[in-house]
């Protein structure tokens, strides 16, 4: 299997992660789904919220999301993506 293949797949399961707690913080109804382009902010989180959903990304993933990362990469997409690079860095022993 290729590295970016890999990669991607990494990517769609940090990203279902992430969805899983915005959706859990906004309060959505078991099954709704969250635009991964739509910004944090026009979601409607506010600063508390994105500290809270560093925390549980950081929990769900096992390595520590700082809430910067979530203002630095303001969607879910955009977040997912710089975690699974990040994540492949350390695997690599690059980081």
């Amino acid at each position: 299997m290729s590295t970016e293949s890999v990669t991607a797949g990494n990517e769609r399961s940090i990203a279902a992660k992430l969805e899983s707690a915005v959706a859990e913080d906004l309060e959505l109804p078991s099954g709704q789904r969250v635009d991964r382009r739509t910004t944090f902010v026009d979601l409607g989180l506010d600063s508390a919220s994105i500290v809270s959903i560093a925390g549980k990304a950081s929990e769900q993933l096992g390595t520590e999301v700082p809430p910067e990362w979530l203002f630095d990469h303001p969607t879910i997409q955009q977040l997912a993506s710089f975690l699974a690079q990040q994540t492949d860095l350390h695997k690599d022993g690059h980081a």
